[in-house]
């Protein structure tokens, strides 16, 4: 019996069963693909087991599947989760699972999967196959760039955050010739996304490809799904059809920030003003996450419900910043009702942005970002202030001074 055997100081793979016993192929086959230097486990201790292993030395969990075990696959879940975020690529073997369930756990991270029997020499395919992804990803997602993540949220509808994420967005990507700077921004407002509206840009389906189509999920899917901007700015639009906030889960919104950060300096992203699953996920990623309102009831209203929802989930809400959009022109009369606000909700107000009034308008009905449309606009001076606040940081990160 495989899992009775002593087990191997030298640990290349994990294989992992409800019943291992129930997999006497495979145990066959992974004998003769790593003679005697992988281990067998079950679901209770496989967690455990991942997590002592040397990755100096593993290079894979291979997780076996029968059709009973559908009726719980959270278990299976966890394992791939983990397996994962340890950086091992995991092997799906199935026997008779429905294409919903392979689609659940593909998912959730999985990188091959294969039918149980495997066919004559399918392992030996499938574990060269995915021992030269790896590679692939170190030379391309590597230390080369680990750009700043930036969302922007607003706090209601209309208040100004998309606007504040592109005119951000085109006011980093003016870098000098000389300076290597490369900017992206990021539509994840998946029903009601304006981004590609407002720099009169098509929709893209493969947007939704990307979302929908977890086995063709790679840096190369995600870099191909963006177009460009002024031939400075990347775009990831949202899909051209509303979609549920669900299409996405957790693993699916990291994956697509990952790569964007290992692919460019700075990654602004076009937050839904409602609070999804996977806001936590944004919000940990994330350099600064700047929160925009207004001076109305409803902001302060919503406000609050974001800070306890935030609270709730012990999340970092020190990474957040907050935005008052549309002040008079210094905020003069404003002023006092300005300060109450901020006393009445308990935060203090990072950023002050004037009301650029209509040729913020214009400019959206344009397709263009208000530097190429109306350049001395007061609302404009004062995002280049904060973009160029944020290129200063960056590379003052990047220099060891902070």
């Amino acid at each position: 019996m495989a899992l009775l055997r002593k087990q191997p100081a030298k640990v290349e793979a994990l294989a992992v069963a409800r019943e291992m016993d129930q997999f006497d192929l495979l145990i066959e086959d992974l004998d003769g693909e790593y003679t005697g230097t992988w281990q067998g486990c079950g679901l209770d201790d496989a967690v455990a087991r991942i997590a002592a292993l040397d990755l100096e030395l593993a290079e894979c969990v291979i997780l076996a599947v029968q059709r009973q075990d559908e009726a719980d696959l959270d278990p299976f879940e966890i394992v791939i989760s983990t397996a994962k975020a340890r950086g091992l690529n995991v092997l799906l073997v199935v026997e008779e699972l429905t294409p919903t369930a392979i689609h659940q756990l593909v998912r959730r991270g999985a990188d091959e999967f294969t039918p149980y029997p495997l066919p004559e020499g399918v392992l030996s395919e499938s574990l060269a196959k995915m021992r030269s992804a790896p590679v692939q990803a170190a030379a391309t997602m590597g230390t080369a760039r680990r750009g700043m993540i930036l969302p922007v949220h607003g706090i209601a509808g209309g208040v100004g955050a998309s606007t504040m994420a592109i005119n951000l967005a085109w006011e980093m990507a003016q870098a000098p010739r000389k300076v290597d700077r490369k900017v992206c921004i990021i539509d994840l407002n998946l029903q009601f996304g304006s981004i590609a509206t407002y720099l009169d840009l098509a929709r893209r389906d493969a947007t939704m490809q990307l979302l929908a189509d977890p086995q063709g999920r790679d840096k190369a899917a995600v870099l191909d799904a963006m177009t460009t901007y002024g031939k400075k700015l990347s775009v990831l639009t949202a899909p051209p059809d509303t979609v549920p906030f669900d299409i996405a889960d957790n693993d699916d919104i990291r994956f697509i920030l990952d790569v964007a950060a290992s692919s460019y300096d700075f990654v602004i992203v076009d937050m839904p003003s409602v609070l999804v699953n996977w806001t936590s996920v944004v919000l940990e990623m994330a350099e600064t996450y700047f929160a925009v309102m207004e001076l109305d009831m409803r902001c302060a209203q919503n406000m609050l419900r974001f800070l306890r929802a935030l609270k709730s989930e012990d999340l970092p809400l020190e990474k957040v910043q907050y935005v008052m959009n549309r002040t008079a022109s210094g905020f003069g009369g404003n002023k006092a009702r300005i300060k109450r606000m901020a006393e009445s909700l308990g935060i203090e107000y990072n950023v002050m942005l004037p009301d650029g009034g209509k040729a913020v308008v214009a400019a959206a009905d344009q397709g263009a970002p208000l530097a190429e449309t109306a350049s001395g606009n007061v609302l404009r001076k004062e995002v280049r202030k904060i973009a160029k606040s944020l290129v200063d940081l960056a590379e003052k990160q990047k220099l060891g001074a902070i």
